[in-house]
């Protein structure tokens, strides 16, 4: 006699919300199973999607059915077993070499004697079921996003209206914030306060209505939402629900927010200005530094390698003091200075190359203009012509149709000219400012400042044998190669054509 086991599976996404929950399944199953007989040796449940493989509980089962415990499945219908290839597959295979020696559900069974191929059709429009549902989906996420409507949960102050399956204003709730929000913008709350006062007047997140921590408050503040637009993918769009505040008022929100916000203490507050910087140059991991106060009370930094890496030992043994380190992090300062009179000289060169590219730019400006204008001209008569019956509308259309494509291309030319003429030269003098600003920097002795820039513009920082080094991105890569060339040529003078580079 066949051993069952019943196998039941619900999920919680869309495609599964009209068939029966588990405990209906169950219900049914067992009363087939009474029905005709049937030796169940055991019941699988499990709520998860079969869309894709890793079912633990559906694996388990067809393991002791392997195992031969049982030599039967009896479940609602097929898609409960199986909605893709990879386990439609498994159960088909069981199937042919009498693993498997039946599956019933409440409408047919499945043998080992069927045709293959109609099993196959069942698991395979079950499978394209779950694939067309998600682009079903997906598609009716992205119109609800171009009419302005947010897809999510909707946040305090708001609720999902089921009807008409938009976010609308919380009758209770919504008031109650716009007051808080605007009275925080003014400065009248600090975090902790803003969550008493949202505490005290009700308002509570989550499904179970427990209280907002300080974190949630943070996330709300920030929120683009409550000035009525939305983020999805990465995109800012605008809402078509009511805004809670305006676009000042949350810009405001933002000021108050970093004004009140608690700054994390760094160890670098205690004296350690290099920590996180740099790696070692030996096995890979970070520098850190240590603090040592003598019994006169001098204190003094030091930095060495975590030897933290077990796998390979680390052979960088030595300390160094943190003056030293700054003199290693000045250096490499240096070799991306810019001295003042080259800094002049930049500047005179781009302004003529500025003068240059503009003259060319107003050129082809001026030129696109004169076909658009002529190219406009002719759309106007042809429509004139038509207007007044001088042609019909198929001569129209051919005369027309060439024309407005090459329009579009003019005026989409012309517009990226405009914007982008000369749109080079104003990050090109920064450049060269913050290059020549670099010198200040190390005369004041800024340490701070320039592990900040050296963070910034180097994206390797590597410290081996009491030596910093830093791979510089370009164009500071090209600054340094520069100045090192002239140093080694001892060629300071400023007239060299190194500088050129």
């Amino acid at each position: 006699m066949l051993r069952y086991f019943i196998y039941c599976r619900k999920s919680s996404e869309d495609e599964d919300r009209q068939m029966l929950s588990i405990d209906a399944q169950l219900s049914e199953l067992n009363a087939i199973a009474g029905q005709n007989g049937l030796n169940v040796a055991a019941t699988f449940t499990e709520s998860k999607s079969a869309k894709g493989p890793g079912r633990p509980v559906f694996n388990e089962m067809l393991a002791r059915i392997e195992r031969g415990e049982a030599q039967a499945i009896l479940a609602w219908k097929l898609d409960r077993i199986a909605r893709n290839f990879d386990d439609g597959g498994k159960v088909i295979g069981m199937l042919q070499r009498g693993q498997i020696r039946e599956i019933r559900t409440f409408e047919k069974s499945y043998l080992p004697t069927d045709n293959v191929l109609m099993i196959a059709v069942e698991l395979g429009m079950a499978n394209q079921y779950v694939r067309d549902l998600s682009v079903n989906i997906q598609r009716g996420i992205r119109e609800r996003v171009r009419r302005g409507i947010f897809y999510g949960k909707a946040p305090l102050g708001y609720f999902n209206e089921q009807k008409l399956r938009t976010i609308e204003p919380h009758p209770e709730n919504f008031p109650k914030l716009k007051r808080i929000l605007e009275e925080f913008a003014q400065g009248k709350y600090s975090m902790t306060g803003l969550l008493r006062e949202m505490t005290r007047v009700g308002l509570r997140g989550g499904q179970k209505g427990k209280p907002l921590c300080l974190s949630s408050v943070g996330h709300l503040l920030e929120s683009p939402f409550y000035y009525g637009a939305f983020y999805h993918k990465g995109v800012l769009h605008q809402g078509s629900h009511v805004p809670m505040v305006s676009k000042k008022t949350w810009d405001d929100i933002q000021k108050a927010r970093i004004a009140v916000s608690k700054p994390r203490k760094r160890r670098g507050d205690k004296g350690l200005q290099f920590l996180n910087f740099a790696t070692c140059g030996s096995c890979g991991h970070c520098i850190t530094g240590e603090r040592h106060v003598k019994k006169s009370g001098l204190r003094f930094y030091y930095y060495r390698c975590t030897h933290k890496n077990k796998k390979r030992g680390c052979e960088s043994t030595t300390f160094i003091r943190q003056e030293s380190f700054a003199e290693e992090a000045k250096r490499n300062v240096q070799l991306v200075m810019l001295p003042d009179e080259w800094k002049e000289r930049f500047l005179a060169k781009l302004e003529i190359w500025e003068t240059e590219d503009s003259t060319v730019t107003h050129a082809q400006i001026a030129r696109l203009g004169a076909e658009l204008a002529a190219m406009k001209a002719k759309i106007d008569r042809l429509n004139d012509a038509f207007t007044d019956g001088s042609i019909d509308l198929a001569e129209f259309k051919e005369l027309k149709n060439p024309l407005v494509p090459r329009k579009v291309e003019l005026e989409a030319k012309i517009a990226s000219l405009e914007k982008t003429k000369t749109s080079w030269v104003e990050p090109v003098k920064n450049w060269i400012f913050e290059a020549n600003s670099l010198e200040k920097t190390v005369q004041e002795g800024n340490e701070g400042e320039m592990k900040a820039f050296l963070q910034k513009v180097g994206l390797n920082r590597v410290f081996h044998d009491q030596t910093l080094t830093v791979s510089f991105i370009k164009p500071w890569s090209a600054l340094a190669e520069t100045n090192l060339s002239v140093r080694a040529d001892n060629e300071l003078s400023l007239t060299t054509s190194k500088w050129w580079r």
